[in-house]
Protein backbone atom coordinates (compact mmCIF):
# COMPACT_ATOMS: atom_id res chain seq x y z
CA UNK A 1 0.00 0.00 0.00
CA UNK A 2 2.55 2.29 0.95
CA UNK A 3 4.15 1.42 -2.52
CA UNK A 4 0.99 2.85 -4.71
CA UNK A 5 1.06 6.10 -2.39
CA UNK A 6 4.66 6.66 -3.22
CA UNK A 7 3.82 5.95 -6.99
CA UNK A 8 1.06 8.60 -6.64
CA UNK A 9 2.98 10.92 -4.96
CA UNK A 10 6.01 10.76 -7.46
CA UNK A 11 3.28 10.69 -10.59
CA UNK A 12 1.82 14.01 -8.87
CA UNK A 13 5.03 15.79 -8.28
CA UNK A 14 6.01 15.58 -12.06
CA UNK A 15 2.94 16.61 -13.25
CA UNK A 16 2.84 19.77 -10.92
CA UNK A 17 6.52 20.60 -11.18
CA UNK A 18 7.92 22.05 -7.89
CA UNK A 19 5.18 24.13 -7.29
CA UNK A 20 2.90 21.19 -5.95
CA UNK A 21 3.88 21.17 -2.44
CA UNK A 22 2.29 24.81 -2.07
CA UNK A 23 -0.84 24.07 -4.73
CA UNK A 24 -3.16 23.60 -1.84
CA UNK A 25 -1.99 26.92 -0.64
CA UNK A 26 -2.12 28.86 -3.95
CA UNK A 27 -6.37 27.11 -4.10
CA UNK A 28 -7.18 30.36 -1.88
CA UNK A 29 -5.69 33.22 -4.31
CA UNK A 30 -6.39 31.01 -7.57
CA UNK A 31 -9.94 30.77 -6.42
CA UNK A 32 -10.06 34.95 -5.61
CA UNK A 33 -8.86 35.75 -9.12
CA UNK A 34 -11.14 32.94 -11.01
CA UNK A 35 -14.35 34.42 -9.51
CA UNK A 36 -12.88 38.14 -9.97
CA UNK A 37 -13.01 38.95 -6.16
CA UNK A 38 -9.22 39.53 -5.55
CA UNK A 39 -8.64 42.66 -3.85
CA UNK A 40 -6.81 45.34 -5.39
CA UNK A 41 -4.05 47.36 -3.14
CA UNK A 42 -4.03 50.93 -4.40
CA UNK A 43 -1.77 52.90 -3.68
CA UNK A 44 -2.46 55.98 -1.37
CA UNK A 45 0.51 58.92 -1.80
CA UNK A 46 -0.88 61.20 0.61
CA UNK A 47 -2.38 60.71 4.32
CA UNK A 48 -4.73 58.63 3.67
CA UNK A 49 -7.05 59.69 6.17
CA UNK A 50 -7.89 63.11 4.93
CA UNK A 51 -11.07 63.74 2.94
CA UNK A 52 -9.02 64.07 -0.29
CA UNK A 53 -6.55 61.73 -0.90
CA UNK A 54 -3.59 61.39 -3.97
CA UNK A 55 -4.34 57.79 -5.66
CA UNK A 56 -1.86 57.02 -8.54
CA UNK A 57 -1.41 60.43 -9.04
CA UNK A 58 -5.12 61.44 -9.11
CA UNK A 59 -7.03 63.71 -6.37
CA UNK A 60 -9.51 61.86 -4.97
CA UNK A 61 -12.29 61.61 -2.31
CA UNK A 62 -11.56 59.67 0.52
CA UNK A 63 -14.35 57.66 1.57
CA UNK A 64 -13.39 54.14 3.56
CA UNK A 65 -11.25 55.46 6.28
CA UNK A 66 -12.26 55.40 9.77
CA UNK A 67 -10.90 58.63 11.19
CA UNK A 68 -14.43 59.34 11.79
CA UNK A 69 -13.50 62.85 13.53
CA UNK A 70 -10.85 63.93 12.10
CA UNK A 71 -7.90 63.71 14.61
CA UNK A 72 -5.43 62.01 12.79
CA UNK A 73 -4.04 65.23 11.70
CA UNK A 74 -5.57 67.76 14.45
CA UNK A 75 -2.70 70.13 15.13
CA UNK A 76 -2.74 69.53 18.33
CA UNK A 77 -2.47 65.54 18.46
CA UNK A 78 0.33 66.08 15.81
CA UNK A 79 2.41 68.69 18.49
CA UNK A 80 1.69 66.18 21.37
CA UNK A 81 3.32 63.56 19.54
CA UNK A 82 6.02 65.43 18.03
CA UNK A 83 6.96 65.76 21.75
CA UNK A 84 6.87 62.50 22.26
CA UNK A 85 8.90 61.11 19.89
CA UNK A 86 11.88 64.09 20.79
CA UNK A 87 11.26 62.46 24.36
CA UNK A 88 11.18 58.77 23.56
CA UNK A 89 12.27 58.17 20.17
CA UNK A 90 10.48 56.06 17.64
CA UNK A 91 9.85 52.56 19.11
CA UNK A 92 9.33 51.74 23.04
CA UNK A 93 12.14 48.85 22.58
CA UNK A 94 10.38 46.31 24.09
CA UNK A 95 7.29 45.19 26.06
CA UNK A 96 6.28 46.69 29.43
CA UNK A 97 8.20 44.12 31.53
CA UNK A 98 11.29 44.82 29.85
CA UNK A 99 12.19 48.61 28.71
CA UNK A 100 9.23 49.54 27.70
CA UNK A 101 7.37 50.75 30.37
CA UNK A 102 7.45 54.79 29.72
CA UNK A 103 5.89 56.78 32.12
CA UNK A 104 3.61 58.18 28.93
CA UNK A 105 2.00 54.69 28.80
CA UNK A 106 0.69 55.17 32.28
CA UNK A 107 -1.23 58.23 31.38
CA UNK A 108 -2.61 56.54 28.90
CA UNK A 109 -4.06 53.67 30.23
CA UNK A 110 -5.48 56.49 32.33
CA UNK A 111 -7.29 58.19 29.39
CA UNK A 112 -8.54 55.55 28.42
CA UNK A 113 -10.35 54.12 31.01
CA UNK A 114 -11.76 57.97 31.85
CA UNK A 115 -12.96 57.40 28.12
CA UNK A 116 -15.14 54.20 28.91
CA UNK A 117 -15.75 54.72 32.09
CA UNK A 118 -14.20 51.86 34.12
CA UNK A 119 -10.98 51.73 36.64
CA UNK A 120 -8.25 50.65 34.40
CA UNK A 121 -7.20 50.14 31.10
CA UNK A 122 -4.29 47.49 29.23
CA UNK A 123 -3.17 49.31 26.11
CA UNK A 124 -1.45 47.67 23.46
CA UNK A 125 -0.27 48.31 19.83
CA UNK A 126 -3.05 47.06 18.01
CA UNK A 127 -6.59 46.09 18.07
CA UNK A 128 -6.08 43.04 16.65
CA UNK A 129 -3.83 42.42 19.39
CA UNK A 130 -6.31 43.02 22.26
CA UNK A 131 -8.88 40.63 20.84
CA UNK A 132 -6.06 37.84 20.56
CA UNK A 133 -4.93 38.30 24.20
CA UNK A 134 -7.94 38.39 26.15
CA UNK A 135 -10.22 35.42 25.79
CA UNK A 136 -7.32 32.76 26.85
CA UNK A 137 -6.39 35.19 29.73
CA UNK A 138 -9.66 35.15 30.82
CA UNK A 139 -11.27 32.11 30.08
CA UNK A 140 -8.13 29.48 30.36
CA UNK A 141 -6.99 28.09 33.59
CA UNK A 142 -3.18 28.49 35.07
CA UNK A 143 -3.08 25.29 36.12
CA UNK A 144 -3.06 24.67 40.53
CA UNK A 145 -4.47 28.10 40.41
CA UNK A 146 -7.56 28.66 38.74
CA UNK A 147 -10.79 27.23 40.20
CA UNK A 148 -11.63 25.24 37.11
CA UNK A 149 -9.92 22.84 34.91
CA UNK A 150 -9.29 23.44 31.44
CA UNK A 151 -11.42 23.38 28.33
CA UNK A 152 -14.72 24.08 31.10
CA UNK A 153 -15.73 27.22 30.10
CA UNK A 154 -17.54 28.14 27.27
CA UNK A 155 -17.82 31.69 25.08
CA UNK A 156 -20.99 32.74 23.25
CA UNK A 157 -20.14 34.78 20.27
CA UNK A 158 -22.39 36.73 17.97
CA UNK A 159 -21.89 35.36 14.57
CA UNK A 160 -21.06 38.85 12.79
CA UNK A 161 -17.97 39.67 15.37
CA UNK A 162 -15.20 40.74 14.05
CA UNK A 163 -12.55 38.16 12.93
CA UNK A 164 -10.21 39.30 15.53
CA UNK A 165 -12.70 38.03 17.86
CA UNK A 166 -12.94 34.68 15.64
CA UNK A 167 -8.97 34.36 16.01
CA UNK A 168 -9.11 35.10 19.43
CA UNK A 169 -11.60 32.51 20.61
CA UNK A 170 -9.69 30.13 18.50
CA UNK A 171 -6.50 30.63 20.83
CA UNK A 172 -8.66 29.80 24.06
CA UNK A 173 -9.33 26.29 25.32
CA UNK A 174 -13.22 27.14 26.02
CA UNK A 175 -16.31 25.81 23.76
CA UNK A 176 -17.19 28.68 21.31
CA UNK A 177 -21.16 28.89 20.90
CA UNK A 178 -22.32 31.12 18.07
CA UNK A 179 -25.29 33.40 18.39
CA UNK A 180 -27.79 34.40 16.23
CA UNK A 181 -27.12 38.15 15.37
CA UNK A 182 -28.57 40.43 17.44
CA UNK A 183 -30.91 37.55 18.55
CA UNK A 184 -31.27 37.95 22.02
CA UNK A 185 -33.78 34.53 22.38
CA UNK A 186 -31.07 31.89 20.38
CA UNK A 187 -28.61 33.77 22.84
CA UNK A 188 -30.53 32.85 25.94
CA UNK A 189 -31.59 28.91 24.64
CA UNK A 190 -28.13 28.76 24.48
CA UNK A 191 -26.73 30.05 28.11
CA UNK A 192 -29.49 27.45 29.49
CA UNK A 193 -27.95 25.16 28.09
CA UNK A 194 -24.67 26.09 29.45
CA UNK A 195 -26.44 26.95 33.36
CA UNK A 196 -24.09 25.02 34.93
CA UNK A 197 -21.38 25.97 33.38
CA UNK A 198 -19.39 27.94 36.00
CA UNK A 199 -16.94 29.85 33.85
CA UNK A 200 -19.44 31.82 30.74
CA UNK A 201 -18.41 34.74 29.04
CA UNK A 202 -20.39 36.64 26.15
CA UNK A 203 -18.87 38.87 23.35
CA UNK A 204 -20.41 41.24 21.27
CA UNK A 205 -18.82 44.11 19.08
CA UNK A 206 -20.65 47.40 20.27
CA UNK A 207 -21.08 48.83 16.80
CA UNK A 208 -21.39 46.62 13.96
CA UNK A 209 -19.69 48.64 11.20
CA UNK A 210 -20.68 46.58 8.16
CA UNK A 211 -24.40 46.01 9.08
CA UNK A 212 -24.43 50.02 10.26
CA UNK A 213 -25.99 49.24 13.53
CA UNK A 214 -25.74 48.45 17.11
CA UNK A 215 -25.91 45.05 19.42
CA UNK A 216 -28.60 45.44 22.28
CA UNK A 217 -26.61 45.71 24.72
CA UNK A 218 -28.65 46.65 27.57
CA UNK A 219 -30.69 43.38 26.97
CA UNK A 220 -27.41 41.17 26.73
CA UNK A 221 -25.82 42.30 29.86
CA UNK A 222 -29.10 41.46 31.88
CA UNK A 223 -28.47 37.76 30.41
CA UNK A 224 -25.01 38.12 31.19
CA UNK A 225 -26.20 39.18 34.65
CA UNK A 226 -29.00 36.09 34.62
CA UNK A 227 -26.56 33.25 33.87
CA UNK A 228 -23.27 34.89 35.62
CA UNK A 229 -21.13 35.39 32.67
CA UNK A 230 -18.71 37.43 31.78
CA UNK A 231 -19.49 40.33 29.26
CA UNK A 232 -17.39 41.62 27.09
CA UNK A 233 -17.94 44.82 24.07
CA UNK A 234 -15.78 45.08 21.32
CA UNK A 235 -16.33 48.68 20.61
CA UNK A 236 -14.17 49.38 18.04
CA UNK A 237 -16.21 51.33 15.75
CA UNK A 238 -17.88 53.27 18.65
CA UNK A 239 -15.32 54.39 20.78
CA UNK A 240 -14.77 58.24 20.09
CA UNK A 241 -17.24 58.35 17.32
CA UNK A 242 -21.26 57.57 19.60
CA UNK A 243 -21.68 58.95 23.09
CA UNK A 244 -21.83 62.00 24.64
CA UNK A 245 -18.40 62.04 25.42
CA UNK A 246 -17.09 59.89 22.68
CA UNK A 247 -17.18 56.58 25.43
CA UNK A 248 -18.67 54.65 22.46
CA UNK A 249 -21.99 52.27 22.29
CA UNK A 250 -21.55 51.46 25.74
CA UNK A 251 -21.93 55.36 27.02
CA UNK A 252 -24.61 55.72 24.58
CA UNK A 253 -26.54 52.73 26.17
CA UNK A 254 -25.87 54.10 29.38
CA UNK A 255 -23.88 51.89 31.02
CA UNK A 256 -20.84 53.26 31.62
CA UNK A 257 -18.79 50.90 34.85
CA UNK A 258 -21.32 48.15 34.43
CA UNK A 259 -19.84 46.19 31.41
CA UNK A 260 -16.71 43.54 32.46
CA UNK A 261 -14.41 44.61 29.80
CA UNK A 262 -14.48 47.54 26.75
CA UNK A 263 -12.21 46.20 24.27
CA UNK A 264 -11.17 49.42 21.90
CA UNK A 265 -9.66 50.61 18.89
CA UNK A 266 -7.35 54.16 18.56
CA UNK A 267 -7.25 53.86 14.85
CA UNK A 268 -10.48 54.62 14.02
CA UNK A 269 -12.36 57.55 15.82
CA UNK A 270 -9.03 58.91 17.50
CA UNK A 271 -7.13 59.09 14.46
CA UNK A 272 -4.09 57.12 15.76
CA UNK A 273 -2.99 52.95 15.84
CA UNK A 274 -3.54 50.65 18.98
CA UNK A 275 -6.23 48.51 20.79
CA UNK A 276 -6.91 48.39 24.42
CA UNK A 277 -8.71 46.27 27.35
CA UNK A 278 -10.38 48.10 30.15
CA UNK A 279 -11.95 47.12 33.06
CA UNK A 280 -12.15 46.63 36.98
CA UNK A 281 -8.90 47.27 38.82
CA UNK A 282 -8.26 43.91 39.35
CA UNK A 283 -9.05 42.34 36.31
CA UNK A 284 -6.98 44.86 34.42
CA UNK A 285 -3.91 43.54 36.69
CA UNK A 286 -5.00 39.73 35.97
CA UNK A 287 -4.70 40.88 32.20
CA UNK A 288 -1.24 42.82 32.22
CA UNK A 289 0.29 39.68 33.54
CA UNK A 290 -1.94 37.14 32.00
CA UNK A 291 -2.65 37.89 28.49
CA UNK A 292 0.64 36.99 26.29
CA UNK A 293 0.59 39.79 23.84
CA UNK A 294 0.97 42.13 26.63
CA UNK A 295 3.80 39.94 27.72
CA UNK A 296 5.45 38.56 24.47
CA UNK A 297 5.46 41.92 22.69
CA UNK A 298 6.57 45.41 22.15
CA UNK A 299 4.30 48.55 23.65
CA UNK A 300 2.84 51.18 22.69
CA UNK A 301 5.36 53.80 21.38
CA UNK A 302 5.34 56.96 23.11
CA UNK A 303 5.44 59.08 19.55
CA UNK A 304 1.92 57.24 19.38
CA UNK A 305 0.77 57.74 23.40
CA UNK A 306 1.62 61.06 23.15
CA UNK A 307 -0.67 62.03 20.26
CA UNK A 308 -3.46 59.38 22.01
CA UNK A 309 -3.69 61.34 25.46
CA UNK A 310 -4.20 64.54 22.97
CA UNK A 311 -6.90 63.05 20.69
CA UNK A 312 -8.92 61.32 24.02
CA UNK A 313 -8.84 65.33 25.26
CA UNK A 314 -10.34 66.27 22.17
CA UNK A 315 -12.70 63.54 22.30
CA UNK A 316 -14.37 64.34 25.59
CA UNK A 317 -13.67 68.37 24.93
CA UNK A 318 -16.19 70.16 23.61
CA UNK A 319 -14.40 70.29 20.45
CA UNK A 320 -15.22 66.49 20.31
CA UNK A 321 -19.06 67.36 20.93
CA UNK A 322 -19.08 69.39 17.96
CA UNK A 323 -16.91 66.96 15.84
CA UNK A 324 -19.57 64.19 16.86
CA UNK A 325 -22.53 66.30 15.97
CA UNK A 326 -20.79 67.40 12.54
CA UNK A 327 -20.13 63.35 11.94
CA UNK A 328 -23.75 62.71 12.87
CA UNK A 329 -25.18 65.92 10.27
CA UNK A 330 -22.77 64.28 7.41
CA UNK A 331 -24.07 60.63 8.02
CA UNK A 332 -27.97 61.60 8.04
CA UNK A 333 -27.12 63.81 4.69
CA UNK A 334 -26.04 60.70 3.08
CA UNK A 335 -28.84 58.22 4.15
CA UNK A 336 -31.34 60.86 3.11
CA UNK A 337 -29.92 61.58 -0.46
CA UNK A 338 -28.84 57.91 -0.68
CA UNK A 339 -32.81 57.03 -0.41
CA UNK A 340 -33.68 59.69 -2.62
CA UNK A 341 -31.35 57.61 -5.50
CA UNK A 342 -32.90 54.77 -4.59
CA UNK A 343 -30.39 52.62 -2.63
CA UNK A 344 -30.63 50.16 0.29
CA UNK A 345 -28.65 51.18 3.04
CA UNK A 346 -28.14 48.72 5.49
CA UNK A 347 -28.66 49.41 9.17
CA UNK A 348 -30.96 51.90 11.10
CA UNK A 349 -29.08 55.02 11.18
CA UNK A 350 -27.98 55.11 13.96
CA UNK A 351 -24.26 55.38 13.72
CA UNK A 352 -22.59 57.47 11.15
CA UNK A 353 -21.24 54.27 9.02
CA UNK A 354 -23.39 54.09 6.07
CA UNK A 355 -23.05 50.73 3.97
CA UNK A 356 -24.90 50.70 0.85
CA UNK A 357 -26.37 47.14 -0.34
CA UNK A 358 -24.71 45.59 -3.57
CA UNK A 359 -25.63 42.16 -3.40
CA UNK A 360 -23.24 40.02 -6.22
CA UNK A 361 -19.43 40.41 -5.30
CA UNK A 362 -18.23 40.65 -8.75
CA UNK A 363 -20.83 43.33 -9.23
CA UNK A 364 -19.88 45.44 -5.95
CA UNK A 365 -16.26 44.95 -6.80
CA UNK A 366 -16.80 46.73 -10.93
CA UNK A 367 -18.63 48.76 -9.15
CA UNK A 368 -16.40 50.25 -6.81
CA UNK A 369 -13.76 50.43 -9.37
CA UNK A 370 -16.15 52.98 -11.74
CA UNK A 371 -16.21 55.06 -8.99
CA UNK A 372 -12.65 55.20 -8.96
CA UNK A 373 -12.85 56.44 -11.83
CA UNK A 374 -15.43 58.99 -10.53
CA UNK A 375 -13.28 60.60 -8.17
CA UNK A 376 -14.21 58.61 -5.23
CA UNK A 377 -12.10 56.16 -3.13
CA UNK A 378 -14.63 53.86 -1.24
CA UNK A 379 -13.32 49.43 -1.62
CA UNK A 380 -15.82 46.45 -2.17
CA UNK A 381 -16.76 45.17 1.48
CA UNK A 382 -17.35 41.25 0.30
CA UNK A 383 -17.22 38.10 2.02
CA UNK A 384 -15.51 36.83 3.61
CA UNK A 385 -16.29 39.96 5.69
CA UNK A 386 -19.85 39.46 4.90
CA UNK A 387 -22.41 37.03 3.97
CA UNK A 388 -21.70 35.72 0.26
CA UNK A 389 -24.20 37.61 -1.66
CA UNK A 390 -24.46 40.36 0.47
CA UNK A 391 -21.76 42.77 -0.54
CA UNK A 392 -21.58 46.90 0.08
CA UNK A 393 -20.12 49.50 -0.61
CA UNK A 394 -19.36 51.02 3.10
CA UNK A 395 -19.43 55.10 3.71
CA UNK A 396 -17.37 55.95 6.41
CA UNK A 397 -18.27 59.74 6.72
CA UNK A 398 -15.83 61.97 8.47
CA UNK A 399 -16.20 65.13 10.73
CA UNK A 400 -14.02 66.39 7.78
CA UNK A 401 -16.44 65.91 4.86
CA UNK A 402 -17.35 69.34 3.58
CA UNK A 403 -20.87 69.22 1.76
CA UNK A 404 -19.16 69.53 -1.43
CA UNK A 405 -17.41 65.89 -0.68
CA UNK A 406 -20.96 64.62 0.09
CA UNK A 407 -22.54 65.84 -2.83
CA UNK A 408 -19.69 64.97 -5.38
CA UNK A 409 -20.11 61.55 -3.72
CA UNK A 410 -23.88 61.19 -4.55
CA UNK A 411 -23.21 62.52 -8.25
CA UNK A 412 -21.17 59.59 -8.31
CA UNK A 413 -23.23 57.32 -6.98
CA UNK A 414 -26.32 58.76 -9.27
CA UNK A 415 -24.18 57.74 -12.39
CA UNK A 416 -22.92 54.44 -11.24
CA UNK A 417 -27.13 53.65 -10.68
CA UNK A 418 -27.48 54.36 -14.01
CA UNK A 419 -24.79 52.02 -15.51
CA UNK A 420 -25.38 49.27 -13.41
CA UNK A 421 -29.27 49.35 -13.45
CA UNK A 422 -29.26 49.29 -9.93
Amino acid sequence: MSRVKDIFRLLATQVKGEDYKMQRLFEFTDFLEKEGIAPTFHKIETAGTEPEVIINGKKVLMFSSNNYLGLALHPKVIAKAKEALEKHGLGPGGSRFLCGNIDILDELDKETAELVGTEDAVTLPTGYMANVAVFKAIMDPIIGIFPYRKGEGVIFSDEFNHGSIVDGCRLSYAEKVIFRHNDLSDLEKKLKRSSLRRHKMIVTEGVFSPWGEFAPLPEILELAKKYNAVFMVDDAHGVGAVGKTGGGAVEHFGLRGQVDIVMGSFDKALGGMGGFLASGKKLAEHLRVAARPNILSSAVSGVLAGGLIEAIKICRSEEGIKLRSQLSANADYLRKNFNTLGFKIVGNGEVPVTPVFIGEESKSIRLADRLLEYGIYSPSFRWPAVPKGESRIRITPMATHKKEHLDALLRAFGKVKEEFKL
